[in-house]
């Protein structure tokens, strides 16, 4: 295809129509228009879950479809969830959607060769594009793609340049909630669970191995506590390890007079729809949830995100952990992490360096000088940036066994460079009166006072031309 004509199609796929955008996400289309204008095709638009990525993409397609006479637009999901969630706002938004297939990427991939080659694709969730059935459809069609995600790199946390091209990030979670497009959020790790002698594989701990100590009963007891004096009777996410631990964890609350319901990929579709129904008019109060909510569903009413799934997948932590953000009227989210996922990857507000070719950096929970980071009240159990106090309850608490052994050893660490600095100095004042040493009896006074011999003093006068 030459230059000209090329350009001419770029412009006509993403030619803007009269829908309007936030200044950010405008922002974000310009910068995806110029790098399909300087000849890339694959578009990473990075932004954080609840920016408003489907209704930027509803507009790319609505504007490539408005312009172009023929041709369609292709947009991939993965679940069913979210392609009914597509469905319903390109209704809302009243576009025309006879020439805009919206399908399951399985779907799309079992039946490739059956449609034509779209103008654009639009690669939603795109974290999970390195996946085998993403990478077929991608790289088949070969045509312009425009992929969203809050979290750019893998489930192993392995970056997306073997896909996309180029990279456009957007505002941060403190820009959203500031400006009320997030709510506010509270963040409590009640628990302690012990993940040193996890097994991983694939970059995070084995399912088996998270099995076995979640379903626990004391485990169990300590969640349902927490949820009780934390967030009682608000609509709760819990991410659960398996399908087993997801039902037992319904199981407990019911137990305690809650309306809990398990939600996994082994219900038939007309199952899940109901649980979610019922869970969004609020008449299931606790939603048990094993991989069907971890990425893209809205569900304004959850205000309370129970994390029970350690995992060292950054990806995976920021899809769970922020899906009770959405904003509301005077809504303050609660998250509660009783597997520790905040000290692995920090809080939803913490910054990550995004890059297509390096693995994000692994958060450190202790700083330079031997605290942590991220510090947990033992009285009210929310977190916070390292304080003398907590800023909550205003309480001051003790350090931690680890933070105290940190602390000498950095202490020690010091002792001994400040130790070396003064060696440096004290070496460095001997060579400057050694080089003011102008005659033989100057350096035999030196040598006396530190214990050299005379070989010492007859060399230095050889360098010296000292006779």
């Amino acid at each position: 295809m030459d230059v000209k004509k090329n350009k001419d199609i770029i412009m006509s796929v993403l030619r803007e129509n009269s829908m309007q955008l936030y200044d950010y996400q405008q922002k974000v289309y310009d910068e995806t228009r110029q790098a399909f204008k300087q000849g890339l095709k694959r578009v990473l638009v990075v932004a954080p879950c609840g920016w408003g990525k489907s209704y930027l993409f509803a507009k790319m397609t609505a504007d490539t479809i408005e312009n172009n006479a023929t041709g369609e637009v292709l947009i991939l999901t993965h679940r069913t969830e979210l392609l009914q969630q597509h469905k319903k706002l390109f209704q809302d938004l009243n576009i025309d959607t006879n020439r805009i297939r919206i399908v399951s990427v399985f779907t799309e991939k079992n039946h490739i060769q059956e449609n034509i080659k779209p103008l654009l694709i639009i690669a939603d969730e795109s974290h999970l594009s390195m996946a085998n059935s993403w990478q077929t459809v991608i790289n088949y069609y070969n045509t312009y793609t425009v992929g969203f995600t809050a979290s750019p790199c893998r489930l192993d946390n392995k970056p997306l340049g073997d896909i996309f091209e180029h990279m456009v990030e957007s505002v941060s979670v403190d820009f959203l909630i500031k400006n009320k497009k997030l709510a506010p959020y509270e963040y409590y790790a009640p628990m302690t669970v012990d993940t040193e002698n996890l097994k991983t594989v694939a970059g995070d701990y084995t399912l088996v191995d998270l099995e076995k100590l979640m379903c626990q009963n004391y485990i169990y007891s300590d969640v349902v506590k927490s949820y009780q004096r934390i967030a009682d009777n608000e609509q709760c996410i819990a991410y659960c390890v398996n399908v087993k631990h997801a039902k037992e964890t319904a199981e407990k609350f019911r137990k305690q007079g809650y309306t809990a319901e398990c939600i996994h990929g082994g219900l038939s579709s007309k199952e899940r729809d109901r649980v979610m129904q019922e869970f969004r008019n609020g008449k299931i109060k606790i939603l048990c949830n094993c991989g069907i909510i971890s990425e893209g569903v809205s569900i304004n009413n959850c205000s309370v995100c129970l994390l029970l799934r350690p995992t060292q997948s950054l990806a995976l932590n920021i899809q769970q952990s922020m899906r009770c953000m959405r904003y509301a009227p005077g809504k303050t989210a609660k998250i509660i992490d009783c597997v520790g996922n905040y000290s692995r990857h920090g809080l939803p507000t913490t910054k990550h360096s995004w890059s297509l070719t390096t693995p994000p950096k692994k958060h450190q929970n202790l700083t330079i000088t031997g605290d942590y980071a991220i510090r947990v009240c033992p009285f009210c159990f929310k977190t916070f940036k390292t304080a003398p106090i907590c800023p909550y309850c205003n309480q001051e608490y003790p350090l931690t066994e680890r933070e105290i052994k940190e602390k000498k050893n950095i202490e020690l660490q010091q002792i001994t460079e400040q130790h070396m600095k003064e060696l440096e100095q004290q070496k460095k004042q001997k060579r400057m009166e050694v080089g003011k040493a102008r005659t033989r009896t100057d350096l035999i006074r030196i040598a006396k006072e530190r214990g050299y011999n005379m070989g010492w003093v007859w060399k230095q006068c050889q360098i010296k031309g000292i006779k």
